[in-house]
């Protein structure tokens, strides 16, 4: 049965209901024509053909002529009944053979978008995800069908350009290390009598490029960890913000930056390791981009259940066309303002899957030449 075509199987079932009903109904009709149909009174009592031929060796003059008319009638009543039965069978085949048909080309026509849908799916492979069903124009499930896969596509064409977009960018931050080591190499080896300082140089850019590479892969390991977090805690924002900023001291001293933190006494439960990140990314973010002498506040609020956190600086600012990217991997507003200061561009990436997977949220607003503000909101409890 699972083998056999949609349509075949639609046509099946109509017909098993089409044969029941005519059957039933022929039936009914053959047993009303045979049951209650009026037969004429004779006068006396009615005669059939076997009294008869009972009667009439003995005595046919007692048949009058009344009953041999009622006889004839009775035997072309008969006959009629018969030729009822044999004609409501015959249409009864027929209708059930016409109706068989009519449902068979019916669902066909029914059935059409479907077809057309399924060739349509069948040539959209990996390489024309940008192709989209449009020759569906029925307002039923179908077209809901239809709608339904073109916004699957949508996501699937994204997910593919994302990951050709991350696999290209990954491979060229990983390469640009390595390719800068072995050029120290070559240049070591096309020198015949390199010196110590030669090698010392040489040496400190490889421990560089090293610990870029050992940077880019710990950041990649790290977003693409799918653990669930089952050491959370009650945290004091308070003291995580002051090992924050008792961190990046000499930053902010090299940038001339000052921090001004305004914190609630809020606790907020989570884990301890991965919240610091968050913060200290987006603070070590503020004040790396900032402007000499430039402003980081730091401030929290509350609504309802919800900790709101927002991290303000007085940089630069972030284009907005840039604001919807800068959390995708490896995406940086200014890619040789960023190498110089260092990071893998993986830093936002992180920074917004730890949120979530906190359950909370985090947003950007930006003002070209005024700052930036980053807004987190992560639930209390």
């Amino acid at each position: 049965m699972n083998k056999l075509t949609l349509r075949f199987r639609l046509t099946l079932l109509t017909g098993c209901i089409l044969v029941a009903i005519t059957i039933l109904l022929t039936l009914i009709s053959i047993h009303n024509v045979d049951n209650k149909f009026v037969q004429p009174n004779i006068t006396g009592k009615m005669l059939n053909r076997e009294s008869v031929e009972q009667i009439q060796p003995f005595n046919t003059e007692i048949i009058d002529k009344d009953s041999i008319k009622g006889l004839a009638v009775s035997v072309e009543v008969k006959e009629a009944q018969k030729q009822f039965n044999v004609q409501s069978i015959m249409w009864m085949i027929a209708i059930i053979v016409v109706g068989i048909g009519a449902t068979y080309i019916l669902v066909g026509k029914a059935l059409k978008p479907v077809s057309d849908l399924s060739k349509s799916v069948k040539s959209i492979g990996e390489h024309s995800l940008s192709q989209r069903i449009e020759n569906i124009n029925t307002e039923d499930e179908i077209g809901d069908l239809a709608i339904s896969f073109n916004k699957m596509l949508d996501r699937l064409e994204k997910s593919f350009m994302y990951r050709k977009s991350f696999a290209a960018n990954a491979a060229h931050e990983l390469k640009t290390p390595l390719t800068i080591i072995k050029s120290g190499i070559q240049v070591l080896k096309l020198d015949p009598s390199p010196t110590i300082e030669d090698y010392k140089e040489n040496v400190d850019i490889t421990e560089l490029s090293t610990q870029r590479l050992i940077q880019v892969v710990d950041d990649l390991l790290a977003l693409a960890s799918e653990e669930a977090e089952e050491l959370f805690h009650d945290i004091e924002l308070k003291d995580v913000f002051e090992a924050i900023i008792d961190e990046l001291k000499p930053l902010c001293m090299e940038k001339n930056t000052n921090i001004h933190v305004d914190i609630c006494n809020e606790k907020i439960r989570g884990n301890p390791t991965l919240l610091y990140r968050v913060f200290f990314n987006l603070i070590e973010n503020a004040v790396k981009f900032n402007d000499t002498h430039g402003t980081v506040t730091v401030g929290t609020s509350v609504h309802d259940d919800v900790l709101t956190i927002t991290i303000s600086d007085t940089g630069m600012g972030i284009p907005k066309k840039a604001l919807s990217m800068i959390f995708e991997p490896f995406y940086r507003v200014d890619k040789s303002r960023t190498r110089q200061l260092g990071g893998s561009g993986l830093g936002l990436s992180i920074v917004k899957t730890i949120v979530e997977k906190h359950k909370g949220t985090i947003s950007v607003n930006s003002i070209l030449h005024v700052g930036t503000t980053f807004e987190v909101n992560l639930p209390r409890k």
